[in-house]
């Protein structure tokens, strides 16, 4: 292995070592917070050192398709690792294919930026499903709290203690906003500002018309319940409807891996062909670029058809 590989390779596991103790650092701050504040009550800080450096990460934030509004289930130190341990196979494949130093170091940083985008794209997207699928659930306790003769804010605030997360977080930091004087449609309107989420923004036109203009504000609720909850059914059946599809997709990206495989394990030298000739290593670089060029085209194309 060559010298600026090695070099390539220290310099990802100090920035990794380097996330993992400013991860360690964060969770003790966190700890020392909950001792402080309740933990509904800490969730809906933000960080004003995060605040005001923003604009700085922002080019690095849209190629790792990372958005600080959104709350991850992994912590972003956990993701950089994992590209950073994807990145190094790449290296190690060096050794075979025999590549020079700029080609593979290009080739393992496309690696390790596409398995951090894809693992933040796919916490995001379950974040926003499960906002998506509870939003019924939310706007009919809203709805019955009205009903109840008690205001919208007594509602956002059973919201934030009785609804599981994710909702409840968000609506523990529209409480917060409530409690500084930002109007429920704002404050509302704010979640879609941060999910993307469309029903968030037909509730938040929902309450600004009705508490401006009057009328019976938990008819047209129900009302945008039902709507919700026939959108949030019929997600769930076009995602049922694509399961064949997207297994017959996954499952031939997977099975010239597989079939690979088999014939190494039964017949080396059928393989080795494709390492070791120049012919052969274009010939398997087209097809691991056509495998992954079609499982994406098959991916967007079902999101495509499936998207409400």
């Amino acid at each position: 292995m060559s010298t600026p590989l090695i070099i390539v390779l220290v310099l990802l596991l100090c920035a990794a070592a380097n996330t993992l103790r400013l991860d360690a650092r964060q969770r003790r701050m966190n700890r020392q917070l909950e001792v402080a504040l309740p933990i509904s009550e800490a969730a809906t800080l933000v960080s004003i050192r995060r605040a005001a450096k923003a604009s700085r990460w922002d080019m690095l934030y849209r190629i790792a398709n990372y958005r600080p509004e959104i709350v991850y289930s992994w912590h972003p130190a956990y993701v950089l690792l994992a590209g950073v341990m994807a990145a190094g196979p790449v290296v190690y494949a060096n050794r075979l294919l025999g590549l020079s130093t700029p080609i593979v170091s290009i080739a393992a940083a496309v690696v390790a930026i596409l398995v951090v985008r894809g693992l933040f794209g796919w916490q995001r997207n379950r974040f926003i499903n499960q906002l998506f699928r509870q939003l019924p659930d939310a706007i009919q306790l809203v709805t019955s709290t009205v009903r109840s003769g008690l205001p919208v804010n007594e509602a956002f605030r059973t919201i934030a203690r009785e609804l599981p997360q994710p909702t409840s977080g968000q609506f523990a930091i529209v409480c917060s906003e409530l409690s500084m004087g930002r109007p429920p449609e704002e404050a509302v309107e704010g979640i879609y500002r941060r999910t993307l989420v469309p029903e968030y923004a037909m509730f938040a036109v929902t309450l600004a018309v009705q508490l401006k203009a009057g009328g019976s504000l938990a008819e047209t609720l129900q009302i945008l319940a039902d709507t919700v909850s026939q959108r949030v059914a019929l997600a769930a059946r076009a995602k049922a409807m694509a399961g064949e599809v997207i297994f017959s997709s996954r499952a031939l990206s997977l099975s010239p891996f597989v079939v690979g495989g088999l014939l190494y394990v039964i017949n080396p030298q059928s393989v080795d062909l494709l390492f070791y000739d120049p012919t052969g290593n274009m010939l398997l670089a087209y097809a691991a670029a056509s495998v992954t060029i079609g499982h994406f085209v098959i991916r967007w194309m079902i999101k495509r058809e499936t998207a409400l």
